[in-house]
Formats: structure tokens, C-alpha cells, sequence
């Protein structure tokens, strides 16, 4: 294959996450981004839908929703999805974010 040329930026990248320990070269750590990328290219997107509406019923039927009846409760409701989208950033930035903390809906 021909040698790609990237931007310094996208080199810092590399470079930083070499450093890190992601990957043992530079060339490891853009074979592994490539594979990921394309292999979320290559997702149904159909399934993940039809995934995410069924993780949402069962959400219902547990229980696990917010009903929003007026502006009060709307503004209630979206400082609490700010709240914990604000935790799940620090926790992401922190190296600290398991995939449960990312998907735990707001109650």
C-alpha cells in the first residue's frame, strides 16, 4: 500500500496514543482506527434502530420514564439530562466512563 499523508493534527493524535500505549506504532494505531471505522460504517443501521426502540420499551415497562406534562416538568426534565450528560463527559475526559454509565437513561 502507498504511504497516506495526514495532517500534523492527525499525527499528534497518533503520535499521543502510540505514547499512551493504544497501540505498540503509529501504523498499528491507524490499521486498528481503520478497522473500527469501517466496521461502523458497515452497521446495519436498521438493527440498531429497531435495537434501540426495543431497549426503550422494555425501559417502559419497567418503569424507567419521565412524564412530561407541562413547562415545569420539561425544564425539570432536561436539567436532569444536562446534570447527567455533564457527568458522563467529565467521566469520558476522565478515562473513567464504562459503557453502562452511557447508556443509563435519565429517571
Amino acid at each position: 500500500m502507498r504511504a497516506v499523508q495526514v495532517s500534523d493534527e492527525v499525527k499528534d493524535i497518533v503520535d499521543r496514543h502510540v505514547a499512551a500505549g493504544s497501540a505498540s506504532s503509529g501504523e498499528e494505531f491507524v490499521e486498528q482506527a481503520v478497522r473500527l471505522y469501517a466496521d461502523y460504517l458497515e452497521d446495519d443501521q436498521g438493527a440498531l434502530v429497531a435495537a434501540a426502540v426495543e431497549e426503550g420499551r422494555e425501559a417502559i415497562r419497567r418503569g424507567e420514564y419521565t412524564t412530561v406534562a407541562n413547562q415545569a416538568d420539561a425544564a425539570v426534565f432536561w436539567d436532569g439530562v444536562w446534570a447527567d450528560a455533564t457527568r458522563i463527559a467529565a467521566q469520558l475526559r476522565a478515562g473513567r466512563a464504562s459503557d453502562e454509565d452511557g447508556a443509563r437513561p435519565h429517571k
